[in-house]
């Protein structure tokens, strides 16, 4: 079934807004900016979120996560992102980005490269079809990503939105240590130091 979403709700556009600051905060800033453009590899507007979920779920976390034996700390870490889909001319893709230590970049780029082609069965990656670059100015990009948001929010929130074609199930969302259970407090102390502030 494909969801009524041709934009981003408020919600997952509020999560995807204070991503940056949230993984800032956790020490684990994003740096690293992946586009996988999933219509290139056989993926739809119905399938690109189930085919990105096992992405992380069954590469990706465990991937991160994954302790070697010969060392005290896991690989990578805590998986920390913020991704979101989009449809733009019924070209179905995914901006995702993500903390990667830098001495995994090389190999988090090769990786994801070999998931791909061994997940949908090809000899090798379409030209094209997947780019990973560092980030530079993950404000900025923390936009360019939220762009797809609900024009009544984009208007409030001071974004200029489009049309980001239609998605199902789910647009955009974060890993769950920078999601709203994260932010949400933060925001609410933030706003109680300026009120202090204020007052004083």
């Amino acid at each position: 079934m494909i969801a009524n979403e041709y934009h981003m709700g408020r919600k997952a556009g509020a999560s995807i807004l204070h991503s940056v600051r949230s993984a800032e905060a956790l020490s684990r800033p994003f740096n690293t900016f992946v586009t996988i453009n999933f219509w290139q590899l056989g993926s739809t507007a119905e399938t690109i979120f189930r085919d990105f979920a096992d992405l992380r779920e069954a590469w990706f976390q465990r991937w991160s996560s994954y302790r070697p034996r010969k060392h005290a700390s896991p690989r990578n870490g805590v998986p920390t992102y913020a991704y979101v889909h989009e449809a733009t001319h019924d070209l179905p893709h995914t901006h995702w980005m993500v903390h990667i230590q830098p001495e995994n970049a090389t190999l988090f780029a090769t990786r994801l490269e070999q998931v791909l082609i061994k997940t949908f069965n090809l000899a090798a990656i379409p030209e094209g079809a997947l780019h990973v670059t560092a980030i530079e100015n993950a404000e900025g990009l923390k936009l360019y990503m939220a762009k797809t948001l609900d024009p009544r929010f984009g208007r409030l929130w001071g974004i200029r939105t489009e049309n980001g074609g239609r998605i199902a199930v789910r647009r955009a969302d974060t890993s769950r240590n920078i999601g709203p259970s994260f932010w949400q407090p933060q925001k609410a102390r933030y706003k109680e130091v300026l009120r202090l502030k204020k007052a004083a």
